[in-house]
């Protein structure tokens, strides 16, 4: 009875010397893989329904798709900041709009068209630039000679009738060479009050005709 027992001693401590043995040799491919895996998973999450705002360890996601408090408060502190309505459409653009329109407002493949000569940006039917910033773009669009598919967000819901209104006209009369008139904020309200759960189309915004 005691050899039996000395046998199955012996026979668990090999078991476990194996598997301990297979542990440690597998042990690094695993990780190895399970790094590969996160990572193409992270790749997989990034976001796409807002933005960072900030740096390094001070960086705050904004959320463009709801009410951000965060990105609410920024905007109202640069409206507090400057009294001169195209000095705070200067600001929210080069902090906003130029991520993806760059800083000159000339676009760049595949991110976002040019807003410099662009016939959406200077039309004279102003509320179609209006409903491309509160409802957001979706679908082909065509500008300055070229075809575009790029999504564009909806600002709805973190933009106010002013902050729009401000970034619009900065836009129009200030960026790179563009000259057209400023947008009045009243003009904002009337677009908003027409509501807009979906992203505008280029043929939807051909078939606004309100001024």
């Amino acid at each position: 009875m005691r050899a039996v027992w000395i046998t199955l001693l012996l026979l668990g401590l090999g078991l476990g010397t194996f598997f301990w043995v297979r542990h440690k040799q597998t042990a690094p491919k695993l990780a190895a893989v399970v790094a590969t895996q996160t990572v193409r998973t992270n790749a997989a999450l990034e976001p796409t329904n807002g933005f960072y705002l900030g740096k390094g360890d001070e960086r705050v996601f904004i959320n463009y798709a709801s009410p951000d408090p965060v990105l609410r408060s920024f905007l109202q502190s640069v409206m507090d900041g400057s009294s001169d309505p195209n000095a705070q459409g200067r600001e929210i653009f080069m902090r906003i709009c130029a991520a993806c329109h760059q800083k000159d407002g000339d676009g760049k493949d595949g991110v976002a068209p040019p807003l410099v000569g662009s016939e959406w940006a200077l039309t004279p039917v102003q509320s179609r630039l209006v409903r491309i910033v509160l409802n957001g773009v979706a679908g082909p669009i065509h500008v300055r000679g070229r075809d575009w598919n790029l999504a564009m967000p909806p600002w709805r819901e973190n933009l106010n009738d002013d902050q729009v209104a401000v970034v619009l006209s900065f836009i129009r009369t200030s960026l790179g060479t563009n000259h057209a008139a400023v947008i009045a904020p009243e003009a904002v309200a009337v677009v908003r009050r027409e509501g807009g759960k979906s992203p505008e189309t280029s043929e939807s915004l051909l078939h606004s005709s309100k001024q």
